[in-house]
């Protein structure tokens, strides 16, 4: 550890100064950051300790316990100790916005970024807070060890027993499982992420295309769920469910993903990986864990086949259909892939009960998505028709033929790279061209990089997995979606 990180005590009186243990202190990070100690935490407070021999102290080694998050929640002012009282003091800069891990949503449409906010916050030191009519010392450190990364977080108050420290460990605790206008997301640790609840807020079901009869079935799957415990009960079987999305990418699973999480009204949890600090099957424990503590919940795996790798599979389906009870869990999962999944998950009821096919759309379907896009570029003061075409819905009816086997995914390319490229010409003080020539150009220059898929009519729902090389058990249904 440099000369720089290490981090100098301070006493409680008034002014604070540093006293000579800060040397010892400074020995024991210079063990821990070199890996020389074995004991670093309990040396630590050994030192804090010396520090302040007349007041409380409750000590934490949780490394997700986020002091400084449910301070700024709460608008509690924190004095970060500086200048000569602490001359090497450690902070870091961190983004203000879930705390400075992911840049965008999986969920989020919007190509535009804008650089957050920077906060500087403590990393190894001590910071000064007043709540509840109680004055804290609050000393934060981190060092590694062979377990890995580790933390150390001490309260220092005082008072004749600890109540004042527990009741400010217990609140933070509140504060961190519960969520306000966010989601759980799960990457190594679990964090709260308001970027993905505010992307989740687009989903309307009425804007969503599929199949006449698709729309109650998926939506009885998923939303009536939460609202079925008794019937559950008085079937006697367990109140959880796993629902499967497949199908090619650009069919609009995570669109479906977004309208059941809107529409649910319960805490939804997003694992982006089984991976942590301590492993993949400890990971799946952490990922099981928050969502029983959470339900009922909706606990999201997305990309399935990537997630479960053979040397995780038992464990994974331990915790997932094992003894213990995942009551009020709704697993939606997704795949790209069928056949890269084990039969043990894909086709076991209880697992994942029910599995709904995302194949490409059908003729109507593109239609009814063709005729929403022309009907905004129309909104937009684009001109449409003309001599060839004299409704939107001939124009339409002709684009959802040439766009045979195309993805929604690749529909709204069409649409978008159309207006990007008039926009441009008028930027450079050109003429727009024919807006129906100018489209079929476009239909004609994507289409040549769209693969195509299998049939996707609705006569024949296991066409698509059947390609895949995946024939699924159990109620299979074709959907169509935006």
């Amino acid at each position: 550890m440099s000369t720089l990180d290490r981090q100098h005590l301070l006493s409680a009186s008034a002014p604070l100064q540093v006293k000579a243990t800060s040397d010892w202190m400074d020995a024991a990070l210079d063990d821990a950051y070199g890996g020389r100690s074995i004991n670093t935490h309990f040396r630590l407070f050994q030192s804090v300790k010396k520090q302040h021999p007349d007041r409380q102290i409750i000590s934490l080694d949780d490394p997700s316990f986020d002091v400084s998050g449910f301070l700024a929640s709460q608008n509690v002012a924190n004095d970060i100790l500086a200048g000569d009282q602490v001359p090497k003091q450690h902070t870091v800069l961190t983004r203000s916005d879930n705390y400075g891990r992911f840049r965008r949503s999986p969920f989020d449409d919007d190509e535009t970024y804008s650089p957050p906010a920077l906060l500087k916050s403590l990393r190894n030191g001590v910071f000064e807070i007043d709540y509840a009519s109680t004055h804290f010392n609050i000393y934060q450190f981190h060092w590694m060890d062979y377990q890995g990364p580790m933390r150390a977080t001490y309260f220092v108050f005082a008072g004749e027993d600890e109540t004042a420290g527990t009741k400010l460990v217990q609140s933070v605790y509140q504060w961190m499982d519960t969520l306000k206008d966010e989601v759980w997301v799960f990457d190594q640790v679990w964090r709260k992420d308001k970027t993905m609840y505010q992307a989740v807020q687009s989903a309307d079901w009425k804007d969503i295309f599929l199949e006449a009869d698709m729309r109650q079935d998926l939506r009885r799957d998923t939303s009536v769920f939460f609202v079925s415990e008794d019937a559950y009960k008085s079937l006697n079987v367990a109140w959880k469910r796993g629902i499967l999305l497949i199908g090619a990418p650009g069919n609009g699973k995570t669109e479906a993903i977004k309208a059941i999480i809107k529409g649910a009204n319960v805490p939804c949890l997003y694992v982006k990986s089984f991976k942590s600090r301590m492993g993949p099957e400890q990971g799946i424990r952490a990922i099981f864990r928050r969502a029983r503590q959470s339900a009922p919940c909706i606990l999201v795996l997305e990309d399935l086949d990537s997630l479960v790798e053979p040397a995780t599979r038992s464990f994974f389906l331990n915790e997932l259909d094992g003894l213990e009870s995942n009551h009020g869990i709704l697993t939606v999962a997704t795949t790209n892939h069928p056949e890269k999944i084990d039969q043990a998950i894909l086709n076991r009821p209880s697992r994942f009960d029910t599995k709904y096919a995302f194949n490409l759309p059908s003729q109507s379907l593109r239609m009814d998505y063709i005729r929403m896009w022309l009907l905004k570029l129309e909104s937009l003061g684009v001109v449409i028709l003309g001599d060839q075409y004299s409704t939107i819905e001939e124009f339409g009816h002709e684009l959802s033929r040439r766009t045979e086997g195309w993805s929604f995914a690749y529909l709204k390319e069409l649409f978008v790279s159309f207006q990007l490229t008039r926009a441009a010409l008028q930027s450079a003080g050109n003429p727009a061209g024919d807006t129906v020539q100018d489209i079929f150009h476009h239909v004609e220059t994507l289409g040549k990089q769209v693969v195509i898929g299998a049939p996707s009519s609705p006569e024949e729902p296991d066409a698509a997995l059947s390609d895949a090389g995946a024939r699924v058990a159990g109620r299979i249904r074709h959907v169509g979606w935006h």
